[in-house]
């Protein structure tokens, strides 16, 4: 069932401001479930080339939106179907990794012993529509058949840190999370289970180049760079 957002997390779309005094720049829009590894591999670029990165986070709709309004992107970070079934220019593309999707749970609460028992009231869960981790936690809920007793508890969200802003909070019960997440935010939660990857389709994480983007440069950098051991350190150290 789907109910307004706190005000706390209403603000999840957000660029993150690049470096004063880096000279070149770099535009890079991503799921906002991977906002954390995101980050991680931008400071270690800026670190290394000197170019500056600015930063978008959003569900895939909204990053796609940026993408295609506003001709300032540069690289585009989320599912590989789901990007290259948009009708925006995508040039090569380099893979990230492979995501998993997890049930957490929040700190003040224990782990469900399962999530049609009564004591689990409510479970969040991002945007089916929108967000790649809320289709697959629909697949996995119909595959595992749990999907038509827990219709009524669902609390559909738009990404997949608004999940962990209602785990962080214990308005829910438990949440299903991307593994990158939950591992960046592991001290804020009670716990999470990895969930069975054979029961949703296989998440591809890619970074994509636009054949729009006005730093063609920078962006073919990036993209060596994501093949880097500096790189591979990160994305292996978020759950990729």
């Amino acid at each position: 069932m789907k109910r307004c957002f706190p005000m706390v997390v209403a603000l999840a779309f957000l660029i993150v401001a690049a470096p004063a005094m880096a000279v070149d720049s770099l535009f890079i829009a991503s799921g906002a479930g991977y906002k954390v590894v995101v980050e991680a591999l931008a400071r270690a670029f800026t670190e290394e080339s000197g170019v500056a990165v600015e930063r978008i986070h959003g569900n895939m709709a909204q990053i796609m939106g940026q993408a295609r309004n506003s001709g300032k992107v540069d690289l585009l970070i989320g599912e590989e179907s789901f990007l290259a079934g948009s009708p925006l220019p995508l040039a090569a593309s380099t893979p990230l990794g492979m995501g998993r999707l997890v049930l957490a749970w929040p700190k003040a609460k224990p782990e469900p012993r399962g999530l049609d028992v009564p004591e689990v009231e409510r479970v969040a869960i991002p945007d089916p529509k929108k967000a790649i981790y809320g289709k697959a936690a629909m697949e996995y809920l119909e595959r595992s058949g749990q999907l038509a007793a827990l219709k009524d508890k669902l609390l559909v969200v738009g990404t997949v840190p608004q999940v962990f802003a209602y785990l962080s909070t214990a308005e829910v019960d438990a949440g299903f999370l991307n593994l990158t997440q939950a591992l960046a935010a592991a001290d804020h939660l009670g716990g999470y289970r990895v969930l069975e990857n054979e029961l949703y389709t296989p998440i591809a994480i890619e970074c994509f180049q636009l054949k729009t983007a006005p730093n063609p440069k920078a962006a073919k950098d990036f993209a060596r760079f994501l093949e880097s051991g500096t790189a591979r350190s990160i994305l292996v150290a978020h759950g990729l």
